[in-house]
Protein backbone atom coordinates (compact mmCIF):
# COMPACT_ATOMS: atom_id res chain seq x y z
CA UNK A 1 0.00 0.00 0.00
CA UNK A 2 1.12 3.50 -0.74
CA UNK A 3 1.46 6.19 1.83
CA UNK A 4 -0.41 8.81 -0.25
CA UNK A 5 -3.66 10.50 0.62
CA UNK A 6 -6.89 8.86 -0.35
CA UNK A 7 -9.34 11.47 -1.55
CA UNK A 8 -9.07 15.21 -1.69
CA UNK A 9 -9.32 17.53 1.26
CA UNK A 10 -12.42 19.70 1.38
CA UNK A 11 -11.97 23.46 1.35
CA UNK A 12 -12.64 25.39 4.60
CA UNK A 13 -16.24 26.44 5.23
CA UNK A 14 -15.27 30.12 5.32
CA UNK A 15 -13.98 29.92 1.77
CA UNK A 16 -17.21 28.29 0.61
CA UNK A 17 -19.36 30.90 2.36
CA UNK A 18 -17.42 33.69 0.66
CA UNK A 19 -18.15 32.09 -2.72
CA UNK A 20 -21.91 32.44 -2.25
CA UNK A 21 -22.08 35.30 0.21
CA UNK A 22 -25.58 36.48 -0.79
CA UNK A 23 -27.11 33.01 -0.46
CA UNK A 24 -25.75 32.59 3.05
CA UNK A 25 -26.71 36.13 3.98
CA UNK A 26 -30.31 35.44 2.99
CA UNK A 27 -30.36 32.13 4.85
CA UNK A 28 -28.95 33.88 7.91
CA UNK A 29 -31.64 36.55 7.72
CA UNK A 30 -34.31 33.85 7.51
CA UNK A 31 -32.93 32.18 10.62
CA UNK A 32 -32.72 35.52 12.43
CA UNK A 33 -36.31 36.41 11.49
CA UNK A 34 -37.50 32.99 12.67
CA UNK A 35 -35.74 33.42 16.01
CA UNK A 36 -37.26 36.89 16.46
CA UNK A 37 -40.73 35.50 15.72
CA UNK A 38 -40.16 32.68 18.21
CA UNK A 39 -39.07 35.11 20.93
CA UNK A 40 -41.95 37.54 20.33
CA UNK A 41 -44.78 35.03 19.89
CA UNK A 42 -44.08 32.45 22.60
CA UNK A 43 -44.51 28.67 22.47
CA UNK A 44 -48.31 28.74 22.61
CA UNK A 45 -48.62 30.50 19.26
CA UNK A 46 -48.77 28.73 15.91
CA UNK A 47 -46.30 31.32 14.56
CA UNK A 48 -43.72 29.94 17.00
CA UNK A 49 -43.99 26.45 15.56
CA UNK A 50 -43.95 27.69 11.97
CA UNK A 51 -40.83 29.71 12.81
CA UNK A 52 -39.16 26.58 14.19
CA UNK A 53 -39.90 24.81 10.92
CA UNK A 54 -38.47 27.75 8.94
CA UNK A 55 -35.33 27.85 11.10
CA UNK A 56 -34.73 24.11 10.74
CA UNK A 57 -35.32 24.29 6.98
CA UNK A 58 -32.92 27.23 6.65
CA UNK A 59 -30.17 25.46 8.58
CA UNK A 60 -30.72 22.35 6.46
CA UNK A 61 -30.50 24.38 3.25
CA UNK A 62 -27.29 26.07 4.43
CA UNK A 63 -25.66 22.73 5.25
CA UNK A 64 -26.73 21.27 1.91
CA UNK A 65 -25.42 24.35 0.07
CA UNK A 66 -22.04 24.07 1.81
CA UNK A 67 -21.89 20.39 0.90
CA UNK A 68 -22.76 21.12 -2.74
CA UNK A 69 -20.18 23.91 -2.97
CA UNK A 70 -17.46 21.70 -1.51
CA UNK A 71 -18.25 18.92 -3.98
CA UNK A 72 -18.17 21.42 -6.84
CA UNK A 73 -14.78 22.70 -5.65
CA UNK A 74 -13.41 19.18 -5.49
CA UNK A 75 -14.82 18.36 -8.92
CA UNK A 76 -13.20 21.51 -10.32
CA UNK A 77 -9.81 20.46 -8.94
CA UNK A 78 -10.12 17.03 -10.55
CA UNK A 79 -10.49 18.64 -13.97
CA UNK A 80 -7.16 20.45 -13.64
Amino acid sequence: MGSGRHGAARPPVGVLVRLERTDFLLLGLQILAAVVVMVVSGPLSIAFWVAIAVAVASVTLAVRRIDRLSRDELRGEELL
